[in-house]
């Protein structure tokens, strides 16, 4: 950009000054002016080498000083270099793990994620985008929720491994989970007997998805959607931040187990057993 231009050339312009001055107060007569202003009142008692020791001592203080401003220009450029260095071995991690994602090969694609998992762990802020990139992953790998008995039957009976294990990635936590970060968006995706405990789904999208025998003791659902979802024999029991009107809001919930308050509430109760 022109003014990254145009603050290293004036960054230029300005250190090649100070070393001018530098050279000057070093290599011309100005320096035993600046040693005699330096020493003031001083300078008339001293003989010819105590001067010349001055003057020297002067010369020593100004080379000094030079070069600690040149340590710290130096030191400033090594850690530009190195941060534009680390960011671009980043992003060339980020676009092959891309490349692993888009496989037609699981294992492939099993090994785009937790390259990408890796690549948080390394470099944090690159949390968000990891975490757009799996959520997008997730949902064009798992296959979308039956909408009637038949068709459930004739979905798997637990994600793919790959699916699973971005799920798992997705929602394991910092550095993953920003406070300003979108939502874990799952909603209308068949998850059946997924493995979320402990799983951060504060916010998340859960409309419509089935989630029927999942495991989700320990996760954290405070704002959760949850209309319309499945939760047939799903393991909510110790479920964080989960309240009865989310539970109500559920499309089924035979069978499911979860926190004794919210299970306490006459109207959630109802529902969990089958009617006479």
């Amino acid at each position: 950009m022109w003014w990254k231009r145009t603050r290293l050339a004036v960054l230029t312009v300005v250190v090649a000054g100070l070393l001018g001055g530098a050279l000057a107060l070093v290599f011309t007569p100005l320096t035993r002016h600046l040693a005699r202003w330096a020493t003031s009142d001083d300078w008339s008692a001293l003989d010819g080498p105590a001067r010349a020791a001055a003057v020297g001592q002067f010369r020593l203080a100004v080379v000094q000083v030079v070069a600690a401003v040149g340590a710290g220009i130096a030191l400033t450029y090594t850690a530009r270099t190195f941060r534009l260095t680390r960011r671009g071995q980043v992003t060339d991690r980020f676009t092959k793990a891309l490349e692993r994602l888009s496989s037609s090969e699981p294992y492939v694609r099993l090994g785009g994620v937790l390259a990408m998992e890796q690549i948080v762990q390394d470099a944090p802020d690159q949390g968000d985008h990891a975490a757009r990139v799996l959520n997008a992953f997730v949902r064009e790998q798992a296959p979308a929720a039956a909408t009637t008995q038949l068709a459930a039957t004739q979905l798997a009976k637990k994600p793919d491994e790959q699916v699973q294990e971005a799920l798992r990635a997705l929602t394991v936590g910092r550095p993953w989970r920003g406070d300003r970060r979108a939502p874990v968006d799952l909603a209308g995706l068949h998850l059946r007997r997924a493995q979320l405990a402990g799983a951060h789904l504060n916010g998340a999208l859960l409309e419509g998805a089935t989630l029927s025998e999942v495991d989700l003791r320990g996760a954290r659902l405070k704002g959760a959607d949850l209309t319309g979802a499945d939760l047939t024999g799903a393991d909510l029991s110790s479920a964080l931040g989960l309240t009865v009107a989310q539970v109500l809001q559920a499309g089924a919930l035979l069978g499911c187990r979860l926190p004794a308050a919210v299970a306490a509430d006459s109207t959630v109760a109802a529902r969990l057993t089958p009617s006479e």
